[in-house]
């Protein structure tokens, strides 16, 4: 089973308590610390992904990182069940998909928008209005910038690419030359 299949299968499930018991902002937050805590820490990813770490090490060690993040009951109940599933490890996809699945229930996406300098306020809002448009749906945006993008702009919805950067167009340009075929 892929890590993804099983990333989501807990967030789903995390998804539904947190909706039903009214704990999706305290349980988004805890997983993303409890997430970045394991990004940060590669000793820490090793010890819950290794074979050689007993179970009651690891439970213990699991007990005193939710006791210091104040972890909610619903969190703490999520880790333990993969820990004892040796899945511990896999958390940041958990939190991820986590994400993913409020987003979708919230009607909400997110577009991670490339350009070659930093976007202001007015241009952020008229991209939100287009994308907006073009999707039927409300969008968070995360801006980053790439000054090899030259000019233009590269938005990522999911797994779908919207590349109107300076570059591309150059080594389109630069390819269709080297076939011999006209620039224009």
């Amino acid at each position: 089973m892929s890590v993804v299949t099983v990333a989501r299968r807990y967030a789903e499930a995390m998804v539904d308590v947190a909706i039903s018991r009214n704990e999706v902002e305290s349980i988004d937050n805890e997983l993303r610390v409890f997430a970045e805590a394991m990004n940060a820490s590669r000793e820490l990813y090793d010890v819950f992904a290794s074979p050689i770490v007993s179970p009651a090490d690891k439970l213990s060690l699991l007990n005193a990182l939710i006791n210091r993040l104040n972890a909610g009951q619903m969190t703490a109940n999520l880790l333990r069940t993969m820990l004892k599933h040796y899945r511990l490890h896999y958390v940041a996809e958990v939190y991820e998909q986590f994400r993913r699945k409020m987003n979708e229930r919230k009607g909400l996406i997110v577009a991670e928008v490339a350009t070659a300098v930093k976007v202001g306020a007015s241009e952020q809002a008229r991209l939100g209005r287009t994308l907006e448009q073009m999707t039927g749906k409300q969008v968070e945006f995360k801006f980053n910038t790439d000054p090899s993008l030259i000019g233009g702009v590269v938005t990522r919805i999911g797994s779908v690419v919207y590349d109107g950067s300076v570059r591309t167009q150059l080594q389109a340009i630069k390819e269709r030359l080297k076939r011999g075929e006209s620039a224009v």
